[in-house]
């Protein structure tokens, strides 16, 4: 089993190799996710955990697709005014 620092590791990783191939995008859904979340660090650890909204799908994995960011950016709406 790996600790919850390897696995924060892991998440802000695949954060950052993500962020380097749709970098505008990510930069957009991390911003927000700041916002909402409070601080960087625990948005990029969230945007590399299974989301059960998401299908259980990692919020990064999405953001390949225009119809991926808008479904995260649909869960960062609903965390925001409290419907999560």
């Amino acid at each position: 089993m790996k600790s919850k620092t390897t696995t924060r590791t892991d998440a802000v990783t695949a954060v950052q190799e993500e962020g380097r191939r749709n970098a505008p995008e990510v930069d957009r859904v991390v911003g927000m996710a700041t916002k909402i979340i409070g601080n960087r660090e625990e948005a990029l650890r969230w945007m590399g955990t299974p989301i059960r909204a998401l299908g259980f799908a990692t919020p990064v994995s999405l953001l390949a697709t225009p119809e991926g960011e808008a479904r995260v950016l649909a869960v960062l709406s609903q965390l925001e005014h409290g419907v999560m």
